[in-house]
């Protein structure tokens, strides 16, 4: 690799980027974004939307992407990507000259037990949510060793709730100082942070007695308008369960690119550093080597259930 390439692998530190950034209006048009939400029913459970090998049954978590890889995939979601409010408080909050929006999603939370702090999904120069799997990129970001192709990325995180729990925990300064909390009544307000560098979490959604099982849901089975205030769990032409609007916890994870420079945008575009799935299948069985574990490489990376779970087990989040 030539200067160059050493050069783009600057373009994050090791740590937090940015410090968190609350806005009490997070959308102009609430109202209308409120609707959409609506218009985009039903959504998938979380793991079918990624794919996740070998899951059968999950949890109350349902998602949609409304803009991907800084496409926009549903009709009327172009104002809310381009969010003006966004893009001026990541260019402030992570001192960048170009923000570019990469990512909006949807987020349907039934009632549910708290869960550990973690990471999102990191971005990395050519392995993204496009070419990866989700579950290959989350040991990706808690191994490490990845960092050197690491892309900065603003998340921007909107909340529509006022029911029981449901907090909003983050951890600024590291997981040795004192955390912050976020909590409802939420209507449009949002928090602006690093969220691939800073720990998070959400608290328990409801009452205990409601709580949905990790394993309590069909992994294909959809989350559905019944009217204007009813959701209901569908699966295999039975509904499963009904909840009012107001039960559901909704947020919306908005993402953007944050680059100092033209130049350093101009290095992320030219893809001359890009990591493959060959490399990322080296470098973890290099790790799993010098740290003495038994491994078979895999053959199908993305369909390997073994090398699956071994990745999820030894690059583990720290709090887990």
């Amino acid at each position: 690799m030539g200067q160059a390439g050493t050069e783009r692998r600057m373009a994050r530190p090791r740590s937090q980027l940015a410090p968190p950034k609350r806005l009490d209006r997070a959308f102009e048009n609430p109202d209308a974004l409120l609707d959409l939400v609506r218009r985009c029913a039903p959504y998938k459970t979380q793991e079918a939307v990624h794919k996740h090998p070998g899951v059968t049954r999950t949890g109350g978590w349902f998602r949609n992407f409304w803009a991907l890889g800084g496409k926009v995939l549903i009709e009327g979601a172009e104002p809310f990507f381009h969010n003006p409010v966004f893009i001026a408080a990541a260019r402030q909050s992570f001192g960048a000259e170009i923000i570019r929006p990469v990512a909006l999603m949807t987020n349907l939370n039934l009632p549910m037990a708290g869960l550990p702090p973690h990471l999102d999904l990191p971005f990395f120069r050519g392995a993204m949510n496009r070419e990866l799997p989700a579950w290959m990129l989350v040991p990706m970001g808690y191994s490490g060793l990845f960092h050197d192709w690491a892309v900065p990325v603003a998340s921007a995180i909107t909340w529509f709730y006022d029911g029981a729990g449901g907090d909003f925990e983050y951890w600024p300064d590291g997981m040795d100082a004192p955390s912050r909390v976020e909590r409802p009544p939420y209507f449009n307000s949002a928090v602006l942070a690093d969220n691939e560098y800073m720990y998070h979490r959400v608290g328990a959604i409801g009452r205990p007695e409601d709580f949905v099982a990790d394993d309590g849901i069909p992994y294909n089975a959809v989350l559905a308008l019944a009217d204007e205030t009813t959701w209901q769990v569908r699966y295999d032409g039975r509904v499963l369960q009904s909840w009012h609007w107001d039960a559901v916890r909704l947020s919306l994870l908005w993402k953007g690119y944050c680059f100092r420079s033209a130049d350093e945008a101009a290095a992320f575009d030219d893809h001359s550093d890009d990591l493959t799935l060959a490399m990322v299948t080296d470098l973890f069985c290099a790790d799993l080597s010098a740290r003495g574990v038994a491994f078979t490489r895999p053959g199908d990376p993305f369909n390997d259930l073994d090398w699956k779970a071994l990745l999820e087990r030894i690059y583990a989040p720290p709090a887990a």
